[in-house]
This record gives structure tokens, C-alpha cells and sequence, in this order.
């Protein structure tokens, strides 16, 4: 009996391993709001530094989603870009429209889901 054997194209190995980043990125972004939250942190520098760093791995997903190979990702790796953006934007305006601001968090706990959905179906 032989079982055939799949390569799984360096292409989509490279947009996991991104996903993968990302998702950590998310994790770590909650913690330190946390951490600064309670009292443990400090200040929110961190936060907004991790937050604009995570800008680069959000933006390469998105890139690479728009290669042939990728095209099953695309509408999540867009999804995620868009969403990344909302975020950004809404951290820019939770001190003038507070009601806005709060939604932050939430559109970060979407951007975590986006990413497990991208890793997840990098996997198979």
C-alpha cells in the first residue's frame, strides 16, 4: 500500500508562518492591555508600538493573498487588512468618540478570529 504524499507549496508554508505571527501579535497586544489595565504595565507606548508593528505581517498576509497560489486566502487576508485598518483608525478616535473607542478591543478579539480561521486553513 502507498500512500501518495503532497507538498505543501513554500508559498502557503510562508503565509502560515505570517498567520502564525500575527496571531501571537494579537495574543501579545491583549496581554499588554491587560498588563496596563491592572496596574502591571507600562503605559500603553508598548501597546500602540506592538500594535503598529503587527502593521507589517498584517500587510504582507494581504500581499501575498494576492499571488494565484493564494487565492483561497484572498477574502480573509483582505479581510484581515480592512480590519486592521478599522482598528488603527478606531484607536485614533477612542479619545475624542469614546463610544467608538471601545469597540478596539472587540475588532481585536475579530482580528484574532480572522487569523485562527487563516491558520487553520493554511493547514490543510
Amino acid at each position: 500500500m502507498s500512500a501518495a504524499v503532497t507538498r505543501t507549496p513554500f508559498s502557503v508554508i510562508v503565509f502560515r508562518g505570517l498567520a502564525i505571527v500575527v496571531l501571537g501579535g494579537v495574543a501579545v497586544q491583549f496581554l499588554l492591555a491587560g498588563t496596563t489595565v491592572f496596574g502591571a504595565g507600562t503605559g500603553w507606548e508598548l501597546h500602540a508600538a506592538t500594535g503598529g508593528a503587527l502593521g507589517l505581517p498584517v500587510f504582507a498576509l494581504f500581499l501575498l493573498s494576492l499571488s494565484p497560489a493564494l487565492r483561497p486566502y484572498r477574502r480573509d487576508g483582505s479581510l484581515l487588512f480592512a480590519v486592521y485598518l478599522l482598528q488603527v483608525a478606531l484607536a485614533g478616535v477612542g479619545d475624542a468618540l469614546p463610544m467608538l473607542g471601545a469597540l478596539h478591543p472587540v475588532n481585536g478579539m475579530l482580528m484574532g478570529l480572522i487569523t485562527v480561521r487563516l491558520v487553520g486553513r493554511s493547514a490543510s
